[in-house]
């Protein structure tokens, strides 16, 4: 068993983002029962996604990746799908106070 918090790594990264505390997600939220977004800009989406893998490693792409929602200003996540496995991201988020 890992003794890594993937809750609390999580939501460092929705909250803080990078190690000086620039954000790198613009938006996030529950948008449905089972889905829940992040909004990460085209700036970002590279360091972000680093340290989404440095976190939960290169398993959320077992099963050949994830899709991904193709904005305006950036990318929209599924959380759920890609890192649901992981941790039960409600209770690091729960849906009655971070609904979108």
């Amino acid at each position: 068993m890992s003794d890594k918090n993937y809750g609390l790594e999580l939501y460092k990264l929705i909250m803080e983002g990078d190690k000086n505390g620039f954000p790198y997600v613009d938006e996030f939220g529950w948008i449905s029962a089972g889905e829940f977004c992040v909004w990460v800009s085209y700036l970002w989406l590279n360091d972000f996604m680093t340290d989404l893998k440095n976190i939960f490693g290169n398993g959320m792409f077992d099963d050949g990746g994830f899709d991904a929602n193709m904005q305006e200003d950036g990318v929209c996540i599924d959380l759920s799908e890609t890192i649901g496995g992981y941790l039960d991201i409600e209770e690091v988020f729960p849906k009655d106070k971070y609904q979108h």
